[in-house]
């Protein structure tokens, strides 16, 4: 029994060049589809996005992580200059006023510490407690980073600053 098309060799050719497309999407699907476990997972618009809110917080940490290591030079000086300073929290303050709620603690620690560093530099607070403050603002971030590598820090007025503070890598 045979089969025939009108239009001839160009119905067919169009038929067999839908099929190819079919398979190759079908197997560039199957390549990119999540799973886990072997099964693989329908991507919903809940997983989509959780996808992009965790996306959005990693982005946030890692621009929180750049801050403080900023903040961090700034106190590693003995002696900061307070335009500097101001001009550092001002642009943090400015840049950390939204965001995703998974960092807002850390953003609020990371104004706070820049606030308190102003006021370390102008000679408002002691420079001990500008570098609490940043403690804090570490201890906010930590949860958020595997950047972040904490030492093992003892009170600051006993030690010398730079050997306590934590190691910030910024991406």
């Amino acid at each position: 029994m045979e089969l025939e098309l009108e239009g001839g060799n160009a119905v067919a050719a169009g038929l067999i060049v839908l099929l190819a497309a079919l398979l190759l999407l079908g197997l560039a699907g199957r390549l990119v589809t999540p799973a886990s476990g072997g099964e693989a997972h329908l991507l919903t618009p809940g997983r989509w996005t959780a996808y992009k809110l965790q996306k959005q917080a990693r982005s946030e940490t890692k621009a929180l992580v750049r801050d403080a290591a900023r903040l961090q030079a700034m106190l590693e000086n003995p002696h900061p200059d307070p335009v500097e300073a101001m001009l550092l929290a001002q642009d943090i303050y400015a840049r950390r006023q939204s965001g995703s709620s998974a960092t807002a603690a850390a953003r609020g620690a990371l104004v706070a510490a820049a606030e308190a560093t102003v006021r370390a530099a102008i000679g408002e607070i002691s420079r001990d407690e500008a570098i609490a403050s940043f403690s804090v603002l570490i201890a906010h971030i930590a949860p958020l980073s595997a950047t972040v590598a904490l030492k093992n820090a003892p009170s600051p007025t006993s030690t010398p600053f730079v050997q306590y503070l934590p190691v910030i890598q910024a991406p």
